[in-house]
């Protein structure tokens, strides 16, 4: 469970700053798995650019019912089963792209397709989430019910997906005998394919330990809190290219804060007067407010800009809650105006978002 000695290779003497340490970054060890044939000469889908902002929304469902969203990140990500196909479809209308995000190794017993597990398939309960268990991902029904949520994802219109949760090796999840980074690699390969062919790029959240091996089949990254983690580096051969003769593709980083704000918002959600906001944040205690974005933005490392971000990182500023507020790395901040869901759709449990608070939760347990 505790990452501390996955991190050791990668951070070497960066321990204590994001500054890339001498000499090439490793990569995982190579795994042999079994390649999904896929022609993707046959399979069109968009890719992310490299610099791109961003908006993540699992909070609420984004409101364009006045045919207009804010911000124009170009990028969105939000929930694929709450959010319906027509806020989808006109998200692309309004020209942003959208990532669906589930979770593609664990079972949520207030979805629609909970049943579907086999008991088999089903490991530990995960801390502080009654209802949600882990998935043994080397299991063919994992994969079948997991092939029909990348199924509804296309039917809705994403141009996207982020499986979450496929770190489940470097958890307690209760599976016998355990479950290996190779493991995830090999799932991956699978959901990889399955999506392309269906028209959709496929991301993936943190699991910088397999990085190098998952680079072919993933189309970008998601890293949470790399800059308090200490662990932005290892992202340097995703962003450069682990490999000659490969192009590097997108990381998008967000940092969470606590914050205030005095200065106004416009009728679509636009901060009036960034300078009236007031940034905390519990691991930089002695940093507020410009000094405290810089850091998070990465902005202090030598030869970072706004222009030229860290490690080509494009970054964000959010609360844990996840829901519209976003602030860019220039200190500019709007708040994306947003719909409730309906609680009927979160069945009995009354659970309707995931919140990835349950990873920082994890890491103090921990995972740092």
């Amino acid at each position: 469970m505790v990452r501390l000695a996955s991190f050791i290779p990668i951070l070497g003497a960066a321990t204590f700053s994001n500054a890339i340490p001498t000499g090439d970054l490793p990569l995982s060890e190579p795994v042999a798995v079994e390649r999904v044939s896929v022609d993707y000469r046959q399979a069109s889908y968009w890719k992310p650019p490299m610099k791109s902002n961003i908006q993540f929304i699992l909070s609420g469902i984004p409101d364009v019912d006045d045919d207009y969203i804010r911000p124009l990140a170009g990028i969105y990500e939000i929930d694929m089963f709450y959010t319906p196909a027509e806020t989808i479809k006109k998200m692309n209308q309004l020209g942003q792209k959208v990532i669906c995000y589930f979770s593609a190794a664990t079972a949520e017993n207030w979805r629609d397709d909970y049943n579907q597990f086999k008991k088999q398939d089903l490991g530990k309960e995960l801390p502080d989430w009654p209802g949600e268990r882990y998935l043994d991902i080397r299991r063919a029904n994992v994969f079948e019910v997991i092939k029909k949520r990348i199924d509804l994802a296309a039917q809705k219109g994403c141009n996207a997906i982020e499986p979450d949760n496929v770190d489940v090796y470097s958890n307690d999840n209760g599976f016998t005998p355990e479950i290996t980074p190779g493991d995830t690699v090999a799932y991956l390969h699978k959901i990889s394919a399955y999506a392309r062919n269906k028209g959709m790029s496929v991301g993936i959240k943190n699991c910088i330990e397999i990085l190098g091996d998952i680079f072919p089949d993933v189309d970008f990254a998601i890293s949470e809190e790399c800059v308090q983690w200490l662990n932005c580096t290892a992202y340097a051969n995703f962003t450069t290219a682990p490999r000659a003769g490969l192009e590097g593709k997108p990381v998008f980083e967000v940092e969470y804060v606590n914050y205030t704000y005095t200065g106004g918002w416009s009728d679509q959600g636009v901060a009036l007067n960034p300078s009236k906001f007031r940034l905390t944040n519990v691991n930089f205690p002695g940093l507020k407010d410009e000094k405290l974005r810089r850091k998070l933005c990465n902005l202090d490392e030598e030869g970072a800009s706004l222009e030229k971000p860290f490690l080509k990182i494009n970054s964000i500023i959010k609360t844990l809650e996840l829901d519209g507020f976003v602030m860019f790395c220039d200190g500019s901040a709007e708040i994306t105006k947003t719909k409730s869901v309906d609680r009927a759709m979160a069945g009995k449990s009354g659970i309707v978002r995931r919140s990835w608070a349950r990873e920082r939760m994890w890491r103090r347990m921990g995972g740092r």
